[in-house]
């Protein structure tokens, strides 16, 4: 077996590639993984190469932009079926603001697989749960060959394609693995990285649940499938600090909520709405999109809450924001890609300790930088468009610009790390199907919640100056917005009251009988006394005898 990739859009995302495996009788398998933006197979594609089959990691536009164009040779489109039910809802809705081609030939193309599928004798493939979005997958893909030096009684291969990914869940589908039942000979790593995303998460939930809480008015703005993890993220998290407020789901992201089958307390999607006024509420979440308000949903809400100061306007962004300008209401950026740290990405490469590993979602120098990262295997930075061997005639290959010298010590470093690494021949393949949200292994810092939202929440903006044009948020009474009045606050009030009329003095006065009806009986006071219109007052009646 001879086993070759090529990168098809190095001078885009660099997320697709095109990988060849050529048996020993000749017989050849090409197979693309994501399509990308300016990926086109017409270019790739030799004239007597036909297309095997489509591998689509998750769906998200910069990996499926050309998938439509780029179907051909009756090749399927594997996809885990969870991102298969989201393209169902995603393609054509992506069509209204973006030339993809016809969708109907990669929607009847689409065939999701959760087992091992042949795609030729002795090569299979199989979607693995990636993290990064709801139902995101990578794929492991093993083949067979006698000839194999490393593996002569079974000779199996196996290549990881992690994806985009994360080893976090996300809204309840489990992230990468970092172990298998075998060995991981090669991967295809994208190392897309966020280091911050954690930091920034948190500090969204706490800006919009202080908002929420204070009875503000909070549109969110999100993609669609960043919106569902969201308000899967928020319903559980108010559920854990027993302070539910309505979360609304609108437009795309309620689409995708139903279609994932999603049933998160508090969360209500509303896929069509006539007017605002029936999404949003005082104290209330609505999650909208896209995340920048120029268009949509987003666009709509941001208007109706643009000119109260009171209100709250967040963006989840995953490239630059829009800011949106000649608006009242408190505005707020957040850079939230949901991708592993840096940190992250070397560790799975220490864990995994592949042969071989390919570098993908990045160029450039980005590219330079990881081929220098790892020094226990053999690392593919190439920045170019040539088709590269990975492995042939039983090996895998060092790449031609490694001198024998360095080969010796990264295979030398290969063998320490391998020896190492514990096989867990009893780890499961995690397939990519929804479990229960565990908050804190999703990233959200519980214990930072609970303190600050254990005691009543008051309008953070009460007292400011609102004649101050540089702050976008000015005082507004909280009584007008505060529906729910917390039973501590409520006791705590009563008793304050409770002590201040303990603490009164008592005073005495005389006072003139001017009516002695049976019904109504008035008193005129004959000395200066503390009291105003409208108090009640306690009367001690003591009368004086009669000169009669």
């Amino acid at each position: 077996m001879r086993v070759t990739y090529q990168h098809a859009n190095i001078n885009s995302g660099n997320e697709s590639t095109l990988l060849r495996f050529t048996a020993a009788d000749g017989t050849r398998a090409c197979i693309l993984v994501d399509a990308g933006d300016g990926v086109n197979l017409d270019t790739l594609l030799a004239d007597d190469e036909y297309l095997n089959a489509i591998l689509l990691t998750h769906p998200h536009i910069d990996h499926y932009r050309t998938l439509a164009t780029n179907v051909r040779h009756s090749a399927p489109i594997y996809t885990a079926d969870t991102t298969a039910a989201i393209l169902g809802q995603a393609l054509p809705e992506a069509t209204q603001d973006n030339d993809l081609g016809d969708v109907s030939t990669a929607l009847d193309a689409l065939e999701p697989i959760n087992e091992w599928t042949s795609i030729l004798n002795g090569l299979e493939v199989r979607p693995i749960a990636a993290g990064h979005t709801p139902g995101g997958a990578g794929f492991l893909i093993r083949f067979h060959d006698e000839t194999a030096t490393d593996d002569p009684l079974h000779g199996e291969q196996h290549i990881l394609i992690s994806g985009d990914f994360t080893t976090r869940p996300c809204a309840g589908f489990p992230g990468l693995a970092t172990s298998y039942p075998f060995d991981i000979d090669c991967l295809l790593l994208n190392v897309a990285s966020n280091d911050s995303y954690t930091t920034s998460l948190n500090e969204s939930l706490q800006l919009t649940l202080e908002h929420a809480y204070a009875g503000s008015r909070v549109v969110v703005a999100a993609s669609s499938l960043t919106g569902v993890h969201y308000a899967t993220l928020l319903g559980h998290c108010t559920e854990v600090l027993e302070r539910e407020v309505p979360i609304t789901l609108v437009g795309q992201a309620a689409k995708l909520y139903d279609s994932l089958e999603y049933d998160v307390s508090g969360v209500e999607p509303t896929a069509v709405f006539d007017r605002p006024n029936e999404v949003l509420a005082d104290g209330g979440i609505t999650i909208a999109g896209p995340e920048t308000p120029t268009t949509g949903s987003t666009q709509r809400l941001l208007q109706a809450i643009g000119d109260d100061p009171a209100a709250a306007f967040v963006q989840l962004t995953m490239e630059d924001e829009v800011d949106p300008s000649d608006t009242r209401c408190t505005t707020q950026a957040f850079p939230l890609p949901n991708h592993p740290s840096s940190e992250t990405i070397s560790n799975i490469v220490h864990d995994i300790a592949p042969k071989e590993v390919v570098i993908k979602h990045a160029n450039g120098s980005t590219l330079k930088e990881f081929q220098r990262r790892f020094d226990h295997c053999f690392t593919w930075g190439t920045n170019d468009t040539g088709v590269h061997c990975l492995y042939e005639n039983g090996e895998w290959q060092v790449p031609d610009w490694i001198t024998d010298s360095t080969a010796s010590r990264i295979q030398s470093r290969q063998w320490d790390a391998l020896q190492e690494q514990p096989l867990e021949t009893d780890v499961s393949l995690p397939r990519c199907r929804q479990r229960s949200v565990d908050l804190e292994a999703e990233g959200v810092d519980l214990g930072a919640l609970e303190e600050t939202f254990s005691r009543p929440i008051e309008d953070p903006y009460a007292g400011s100056d609102p004649g101050n044009d540089g702050s976008k948020a000015v005082a507004r009474d909280t009584d007008d917005r505060q529906t729910d009045r917390s039973f501590e606050a409520d006791v705590l009030a009563r008793l304050e009251a409770i002590e201040t009329t303990l603490e009164q003095s008592e005073e005495t006065v005389s006072a003139r009988v001017l009516s002695d009806g049976a019904d109504t009986q008035v008193l005129e006071l004959l000395e200066q006394a503390n009291v105003e219109a409208g108090d009640v007052v306690d009367v001690t009646i003591k009368t004086e005898p009669s000169d009669d």
